[in-house]
C-alpha cells in the first residue's frame, strides 16, 4: 500500500482532467486520508469547488438509524412494475442462454414488490430451462442456475437485505446531493431496474 506522502506526490505530477476524474468516478473508494489529498490538491490548483462538494456527498454514507430510516422509505415506494404501493424487495435473477456455439449469462437485481419480483424470477428460471441446454457450457450452466435461483425463494429477505444495502451504498452521492424525497426515490430505483444488467458470454 502506497503511503499518504508517496500518493500525495504522484497526484502533483498528474494533470487537471485526472484529478478531476479522480474526484467525480473513484473518490468513493479512496481512504479518508487520501481524499484529504484529493481535497488539498483541487484547492491548490484552484480547480471548481464543487469538485469537492462532489466528493463529500460520494463519501458520507449512511449508517444506523439514518441508513436504516433510508431503507425503510425505500421499501415503501411504489412497485416500479405493477405501481401497486406496497412493501418492495431486492431481487435476484440469472438466466442462461445457449447456442450451438456459444453461451450466455446474466445476473439482474431488481427492486420490486413481492409478486412482481417472484413472478420475474420465475420467468427468468423459465426461460433458462427451455434456452439453457444448447451448448456444452450451458448444459452444464443451466441445472446449477435453476437450482440457485429456485432455493433463493427461500432466502428473500436476506438476499433482499443485501440488495437494498448495496443500491444505498452506490446511489449515496445522488441521495445526499438530491435527497430522498418520493419522486427521487422512485427515479433511482427505476433507473436501477432498467440498468443493472452484469452479463458474460462464453
Amino acid at each position: 500500500m502506497f503511503s499518504v506522502e508517496d500518493i500525495r506526490e504522484n497526484y502533483k505530477r498528474f494533470p487537471d482532467a485526472k484529478i478531476e476524474n479522480i474526484a467525480r468516478n473513484e473518490s468513493k473508494g479512496l481512504r479518508k486520508e487520501v481524499l484529504s489529498v484529493l481535497k488539498d490538491e483541487i484547492i491548490t490548483r484552484q480547480l471548481n469547488l464543487s469538485l469537492i462538494s462532489w466528493i463529500d456527498s460520494e463519501t458520507k454514507s449512511f449508517e444506523g438509524l439514518e441508513r436504516k430510516n433510508l431503507i425503510q422509505k425505500i421499501q415503501y415506494q411504489h412497485c416500479p412494475k405493477c405501481l401497486e404501493k406496497t412493501k418492495l424487495f431486492g431481487f435476484e435473477t440469472h438466466t442462461v442462454k445457449s447456442f450451438l456455439i456459444g453461451t450466455s449469462s446474466s445476473r439482474d437485481e431488481q427492486i420490486l414488490c413481492a409478486s412482481c419480483g417472484k413472478t420475474v424470477k420465475l420467468n427468468a428460471i423459465v426461460i433458462t430451462f427451455f434456452a439453457g441446454w444448447w451448448s456444452g457450457k450451458g448444459f452444464l450452466l443451466t441445472p446449477f442456475t435453476i437450482l440457485k435461483d429456485a432455493l433463493s425463494f427461500l432466502f428473500i429477505d436476506k438476499i433482499s437485505d443485501r440488495i437494498l444495502n448495496t443500491f444505498v451504498d452506490d446511489r449515496t452521492g445522488s441521495f445526499r446531493r438530491y435527497g430522498t424525497d418520493d419522486s427521487v426515490l422512485t427515479r433511482l430505483i427505476q433507473w436501477k431496474n432498467n440498468s443493472d444488467d452484469n452479463s458474460s458470454s462464453y
